[in-house]
């Protein structure tokens, strides 16, 4: 439970060259970088955050995957359209939340770049956000987006200690 924000990103070229400029750019953001390898960059925003997880596969790759899986799902739900067997397909999410809205503001920058570097794309963030793009506008109304949230989680959370009792529900304040 908390904002997140889902992406796809499909390319035609092998996404090597990306990575190391969207490397760059990580750091000079702040971000962590975690893992790096061929094709995968894992990079931690925040702390209070989860990870941005991009590892790049040949199309054709995640098809042959078996059982449930997050990007062979996507692919097969059509959501970013008809795809070559060769293109390089790399999909997730990314919790920002806890981070607090000037964190959900640089990751959706963030992803914003790598989208310019992709021939598909499809983003959803649940603040909408990104669709907006920033404007004083745009991070005023995240703002409020995330204390009209934090308000409904507080009150459920009032609401399941009420029921259940409070030594059997706990909160993050209560720790």
């Amino acid at each position: 439970m908390g904002l997140t924000i889902h992406y796809t990103f499909v390319r035609e070229k092998e996404p090597e060259t990306l990575l190391i400029r969207a490397e760059e750019i990580a750091v000079q953001l702040g971000f962590k970088i975690e893992e790096r390898g061929w094709n995968k960059l894992i990079i931690n925003p925040d702390e209070k955050s989860e990870w941005i997880g991009l590892h790049f596969h040949k199309v054709k790759t995640v098809k042959k995957r078996e059982g449930y899986d997050l990007e062979s799902e996507t692919i097969k739900r059509n959501e970013v359209g008809e795809l070559d067997d060769e293109d390089w397909f790399c999909s997730g999410f990314i919790k920002t939340h806890y981070a607090g809205y000037k964190t959900h503001i640089k990751v959706a920058e963030f992803l914003r770049f790598i989208s310019s570097y992709c021939k598909k794309v499809e983003i959803h963030d649940e603040s909408s956000y990104y669709e907006a793009g920033y404007s004083k506008e745009s991070e005023t109304k995240l703002k409020e987006f995330l204390d009209r949230y934090n308000g409904q989680i507080g009150n459920l959370a009032k609401q399941l200690k009420g029921v259940f009792g409070k030594e059997n529900i706990w909160l993050g304040g209560d720790v």
